[in-house]
């Protein structure tokens, strides 16, 4: 069955993948690094230009969001207007969050703006899937929110050490006696263990593990935190009157980074 190039009719070869002919491919190319350099002049995108590059197909899309965040991000600094423009691209050309890895590049630096701009942290409406209701104290509000699993140092049993067969002699007609036969010593080990799962919030008060059905909650008191440190997928805390650290992991390093931001600002840090 022949094929036709949708903008202009043109027959297309048999063989053709890209769904356009030569001429109507170019010509696009050459529309969308125009709107690129325009975007990255001007750090804002108009609703004529958002028109223009919705007929394109969404992996260049993906990819031109990538390039404009990266010459944005070149100054390792988001302007607001820059954010601003970045959010438009994804929302008015319907890419996820996933996609234009918002929580990685973007979501951080708005809690850098707030702060600069406002002193003060942005706040959440939390909505949590597959727990129960968050019950927040009498004037707490959250800042910002993540799934996480929670990893406790446990001594965990490695197995035996140091054992012997030991020896057996014959006291009777189909009878043997061991002796000198032991396990040996057990070898234990400390290790992180997957101890909970749900929703690690921080709020005005507190850092809180909302729990996932069947598993334990864990609020820590801001007052109550005497450390924390910051890792590539999590956040270690440690809590006054308690020897061994709580290790939140998180799947997001973006996500590490607004909790580490606002860790330190509201510890004074």
């Amino acid at each position: 069955m022949a094929k036709y190039c949708p903008n202009c009719g043109r027959k297309l070869s048999f063989f053709s993948r890209e769904g356009l002919c030569s001429e109507c491919k170019t010509t696009q190319e050459v529309e969308l690094d125009e709107i690129e350099q325009q975007i990255e002049e001007t750090k804002s995108v108009t609703e004529q230009q958002l028109e223009l590059l919705k007929k394109h197909d969404r992996g260049a899309l993906v990819k031109l969001f990538g390039r404009i965040y990266e010459q944005f991000e070149e100054d390792k600094e988001l302007e607001e207007g820059e954010i601003a423009a970045l959010q438009s691209i994804q929302d008015k050309l319907g890419l996820s969050i996933e996609e234009v890895q918002f929580n990685e590049r973007i979501r951080p630096y708005i809690y850098v703006n707030t702060i600069r701009k406002e002193g003060k942290l942005p706040t959440v409406n939390l909505r949590v899937e597959g727990g129960g209701q968050v019950i927040l104290k009498k004037g707490e509000v959250v800042h910002f929110a993540d799934t996480a699993s929670l990893k406790e140092l446990r001594s965990v049993s490695l197995g035996y050490s140091g054992g012997s067969h030991g020896i057996s002699f014959p006291i009777a007609k189909g009878v043997r006696y061991r002796v000198g036969a032991h396990r040996g010593h057990i070898v234990r080990e400390d290790r992180y263990v997957e101890t909970s799962r749900g929703a690690l919030m921080i709020t005005n008060q507190r850092l809180f593990l909302h729990p996932f059905p069947g598993q334990k909650p864990v609020s820590i008191p801001l007052d109550k935190i005497l450390s924390y440190q910051c890792f590539d997928n999590g956040i270690e805390v440690y809590k006054e009157g308690r020897e061994k650290g709580y290790l939140f992991t998180i799947g997001s390093s973006g996500s590490v980074e607004i909790f580490g931001l606002c860790l330190g600002k509201l510890s004074g840090q």
